[in-house]
């Protein structure tokens, strides 16, 4: 009899397991949370390659300023909406934490990008060191990087491509703290202007700020995905 019973309990246990199984794979199908972290990586996306071109255009400062702004008011309702819906629902296709994390994470690289942009077009420094546009390149790959990453999660069938990818924007998030630092020592060897130098001190360490949050996200990333595999 206890032999039976042990079975039985076995056999419901399986049967259990199964059913979350099959639980899971239901929630991985609920495209709301997903198509919203998407569109918000289409914002980040966008908003850097706007920094991009705005180190390009110095005599036009304050017309990529508000586009940049618009693009990270425009990220924010979308966050907003997909906060308000993670606090009213109970069952979600990823941790609720995780999730939170996630759009807190990806909220965080645009409000520091639209941050350098903002300071740009408030300082208004006299030239654009080469390596500041550098360091928005290596922002720019890393977005898109972030883009990829954030796709990939709807499914998790290429859970060796997300890693890959968290992989690559660690390293590109060093290879911008490294330009940020030799620029600075560059600029305090050669800038004879101190006011120019504090403008783009400060101007560099928001662009950088943005590559780790990009490196957050990753983190982020990788904790789902291993804890999914």
């Amino acid at each position: 009899m206890i032999e039976s019973l042990f079975l039985r309990m076995r056999r419901e246990d399986s049967g259990a397991a199964k059913e979350v199984e099959v639980f899971k794979k239901l929630l991985l199908k609920d495209d709301f949370y997903f198509t919203h972290l998407d569109l918000i990586t289409e914002k980040i996306v966008e908003g850097v390659r706007i920094l991009d071109e705005m180190l390009e255009h110095t005599d036009a400062y304050g017309e990529y300023a508000q586009r940049l702004k618009t693009v990270e008011h425009e990220g924010d309702e979308i966050v907003h909406t997909l906060l308000a819906r993670l606090h009213k629902t109970f069952i979600t296709p990823l941790d609720r934490d995780d999730i939170h994390m996630l759009v807190c994470g990806l909220d965080d690289i645009l409000d520091t990008a639209e941050g350098a942009g903002a300071r740009i077009n408030m300082f208004r420094p006299r030239h654009v060191p080469a390596e500041a546009k550098d360091l928005v390149k290596v922002l720019l790959e890393s977005a898109r990087l972030i883009q990829e990453m954030i796709g990939l999660l709807r499914n998790l069938k290429q859970p060796q491509r997300i890693l890959s990818l968290t992989v690559e924007i660690g390293r590109l998030e060093d290879q911008a703290d490294h330009i940020r630092r030799s620029t600075l020592a560059r600029l305090f060897r050669e800038e004879e202007d101190v006011r120019e130098l504090i403008k783009w001190k400060d101007i560099l360490q928001y662009i950088e700020r943005s590559t780790d949050r990009c490196d957050d996200v990753g983190n982020v990333t990788e904790g789902i995905v291993l804890e999914h595999t």
